[in-house]
């Protein structure tokens, strides 16, 4: 097993609202991204909020015994409690008002690869032949895509590309992507948009391939992102497991 990951400020925010963890155990691997907004550092409140909500679900919750839908489902709540719990923490707190974030989150499980997420935070598959989105962005220039009103190319520099449809904590309901697929060995690769705004997926896939080490390759596409304008806090996490360690 290889994990990387890898966070910053950018060169253009004062404070880094994005969050992230890992979790390591010999039946479940994998890990979260979760990119703050909002006024007064409630952004930073918000993606810190959900990541602890999340990773204590996981701990507290999990066990071998669940088959995949199952563990899909736990994590999901634990999306629905976050949002639950940021929504009222802004309700009685005048300056969060507004706070919210994304989340996305990539876990190998019995030979599956379980993929929730809430925003524009992605989750991407990478093989020595291919990059792959998993995950399909909230936001509004991705339902221009959907309705065929913008190109892929348009999308790149769209300016409204930051909108997202849908926040974890703005709202008192969310819905939540659950994705389950079979898992194959790929490397799974989880960032913000403060790296795949300024990073193409080409660019990933180069210095994740080039590089065996992934926490090299981490800490290099941040420093690409910085290189690029760093406009906005950089974060991304990234994990593969050997054949024999794919639990069945």
């Amino acid at each position: 097993m290889r994990i990387g990951e890898c966070t910053d400020i950018g060169r253009m925010r004062t404070t880094n609202e994005d969050s992230y963890f890992s979790y390591l155990n010999e039946n479940l691997v994998g890990g979260m991204v979760a990119d703050g907004m909002g006024g007064h550092n409630a952004g930073e409140v918000a993606s810190r909020m959900t990541a602890m909500i999340v990773k204590d679900t996981i701990i507290q919750k999990f066990n071998p015994d669940l088959n995949y839908i199952d563990c899909g489902e736990m994590i999901r709540r634990a999306f629905v409690e976050a949002n639950a719990e940021i929504y009222e923490y802004a309700r009685h707190h005048k300056e969060a008002e507004g706070m919210g974030t994304t989340a996305s989150l990539g876990f190998v499980y019995k030979n599956k690869l379980i993929t929730v997420h809430v925003g524009d935070s992605r989750v991407y598959t990478v093989t020595d032949s291919e990059i792959k989105q998993i995950t399909t962005d909230h936001s509004y220039v991705q339902e221009l895509l959907r309705r065929g009103t913008i190109t892929p190319d348009d999308a790149k520099t769209h300016p409204q590309k930051n909108i997202i449809t849908r926040a974890i904590g703005t709202e008192p309901d969310i819905k939540v992507d659950v994705n389950i697929k079979d898992y194959n060995g790929e490397i799974v690769f989880i960032c913000s948009d403060g790296l795949s705004n300024l990073v193409s997926d080409e660019q990933i896939f180069e210095v994740i391939n080039k590089n065996d080490d992934l926490q090299t390759a981490m800490v290099k596409l941040v420093e690409l992102a910085n290189k690029k304008g760093g406009n906005d806090n950089i974060t991304c996490l990234a994990f593969d497991l050997k054949e024999e360690e794919i639990g069945v």
